[in-house]
């Protein structure tokens, strides 16, 4: 057992973990994705049919690559890119790149700096994913003809300008026709009349067995997990392990880590000879809310216990302490 003057120093740092504050760019731009699907449910494509980070098989599923959002819809499967980027967009000369005009504004010093940053052709990216979507489908015995599915670029952010060549690109969708686009998902009541009456190969728009089939397909791509800080960051890519739990992702769809964050608290359980603690509750999958009755079970592990997570885009995994968690959102 430790020594009382190293169990104090444990609770002292127990109760004050690690302030973890989120990137402003990441936020907004997640805040983007969310403000779109909240805008295409608005307009009447139902929850069920709105996907957000899925994750689609490369040919040799040795990689997988994310889509924003995805749409199902009678007139096929939209694979959106979504972009809060601000400032000028144009296309390179040669078509391969995306030059995005940027500014950082120093107000300490007064100064504003102008630079060009350069991607690689987003649009393309897009159809690429696209394409890979339609694969896992098939493989899945959604079978879709490769003119059902609609790759998108939607620019969330209204002080955005883009070039003329992006503007008349119908694939990519501008603060200017981002209402149009959003318009296209209503149906009306004598639309849905007409619909139900008239063969889907006159209207040549998807029946209803074929978006069923492409439903349960969707739903077979995985997305991230999500692990939230202390402070508000989030992570997102692949919960690997945590001593002293193995949580079923069948049947669990959330890690909640309870804390003492109480300094007084902490110390005087560490006088009585206790070393800090983390609850960890697992929560159901599929439960109609967080509240008790939803429980898998709770394990209790030591404050300086590390999970290992490996954040997307990273080549290694990283040790995060339990302490600065919040809670982690398994994926199917």
């Amino acid at each position: 057992m430790l020594g009382i003057g190293n169990r104090l120093v444990q609770a002292q740092q127990a109760s004050a973990p690690t302030h973890h504050a989120e990137d402003e760019s990441v936020k907004a731009g997640r805040e983007a994705e969310q403000q779109l699907v909240e805008l295409l449910r608005k307009h009447g494509v139902p929850n069920g049919y709105v996907y957000q980070g899925l994750r689609v098989p490369d040919g040799f599923r040795t990689r997988k690559y994310e889509i924003d959002v995805v749409v199902l819809s009678e007139y096929g499967i939209y694979a959106i890119e979504v972009k809060n980027w601000s400032g000028r967009v144009a296309v390179s000369h040669d078509g391969k790149s995306w030059v995005h005009g940027k500014k950082d504004i120093n107000k300490e010093k007064d100064v504003t700096l102008h630079y060009d940053q350069v991607h690689d052709n987003v649009l393309i990216g897009i159809q690429q994913k696209a394409q890979l979507l339609r694969n896992h489908l098939l493989r899945n015995e959604s079978c879709l003809a490769e003119k059902y599915f609609h790759p998108r670029v939607v620019f969330m952010n209204s002080n955005v300008q883009l070039c003329d060549k992006l503007k008349s690109t119908k694939e990519v969708i501008g603060q200017e026709h981002l209402l149009k686009f959003l318009e296209s998902f209503e149906k009306g009541l004598a639309w849905s009349v007409a619909n139900s009456m008239i063969p889907s190969f006159i209207t040549g728009q998807l029946s209803y067995s074929a978006i069923e089939s492409a439903r349960q397909g969707l739903c077979t791509i995985g997305t991230w997990d999500v692990l939230q800080l202390n402070g508000g960051r989030q992570l997102i890519g692949d919960f690997k392990s945590c001593p002293h739990i193995s949580p079923n992702r069948d049947d669990t769809a959330r890690l909640d880590f309870k804390h003492q964050r109480n300094a007084t608290v902490s110390s005087v359980w560490a006088v009585l000879g206790y070393s800090p603690q983390v609850t960890v509750n697992m929560y159901k999958r599929n439960s109609t809310s967080w509240l008790v009755g939803s429980t898998l079970g709770s394990v209790n592990v030591p404050y300086n216990t590390d999970v290992t997570f490996r954040v997307a885009g990273e080549q290694v995994d990283s040790k995060i302490p339990v302490n600065d968690i919040h809670n982690i959102t398994l994926s199917v």
